[in-house]
């Protein structure tokens, strides 16, 4: 069966005639590719079926995402997507990509994965301490790609390690830079967010082990399971 799935969606990627016919990109779709690879965009995004899986895949998104809405997603970040960023002309590049990509042909379909949602992590973290730092990490949701209790299938650490193996300034540079080469992009936090951020991560890491303790304890309202009975390839 694996096989035989394999083959076919070989045949469907190689032989598809839009594909082969694509005009190359132009200037602007160019630097929007680069945009695209500088920010790991795949890890969590799908072109033409490949990619990760957290976010939509986007090979048609120019059918149904405005420049506007797109803009307002980059700058805010939207339920488990962060804000990035990125200026005015970046977005604009980026636009240009996906327009271009998205002229080339339809999308192979995605397919879903676990992911807890953000509520089942706020239950836990109510008693954090400072709350502002708190609410800044559940709004940017950062917990759909790092996991407390192990590593996630998106190669992210444990965010209640990170002080301790990182320290606050090394934790600091990496919100500020990101981490090239990997899915974790920079952030543009105010000053005040991003020591509220930190003051939080510092919480996290003096009380680690009991939140992955809850964590894994809490029940999801939606079913019967828990995050200590979910097999770890789904983390």
């Amino acid at each position: 069966m694996l096989v035989a799935a394999y083959v076919v969606q070989t045949w469907m990627v190689y032989s598809d005639p839009a594909g082969r016919e694509a005009p190359p990109l132009s200037t602007h779709a160019l630097r929007g590719r680069e945009i695209w690879h500088e920010h790991n965009c795949q890890s969590c995004h799908q072109l033409y079926g490949f990619g990760g899986f957290l976010g939509p895949d986007l090979t048609n998104a120019a059918d149904w995402l405005t420049a506007a809405r797109m803009d307002t997603i980059l700058v805010d970040g939207a339920g488990q997507m962060p804000a990035f960023d990125l200026d005015l002309i970046e977005r604009r590049s980026l636009g240009a990509y996906l327009q271009e990509i998205a002229a080339t042909g339809r999308g192979q379909a995605r397919v879903a994965v676990f992911q807890p949602p953000v509520e089942l992590f706020a239950s836990t973290l109510a008693d954090a301490t400072p709350p502002r730092g708190r609410d800044i990490a559940l709004q940017q949701n950062c917990v759909a790609c790092h996991l407390p209790n192990h590593a996630s299938d998106y190669r992210a650490p444990d965010l209640t390690t990170a002080i301790t193996r990182l320290g606050r300034e090394g934790v600091r540079a990496v919100l500020e830079q990101g981490v090239p080469g990997k899915a974790m992009p920079r952030f543009g936090f105010s000053p005040q967010d991003l020591e509220a951020l930190l003051d939080f991560m510092e919480w996290l890491g003096e009380n680690g082990e009991l939140v992955r303790t809850a964590l894994a304890a809490t029940k999801h309202e939606d079913g019967d399971w828990s995050l200590a009975e979910v097999p770890w390839w789904e983390f």
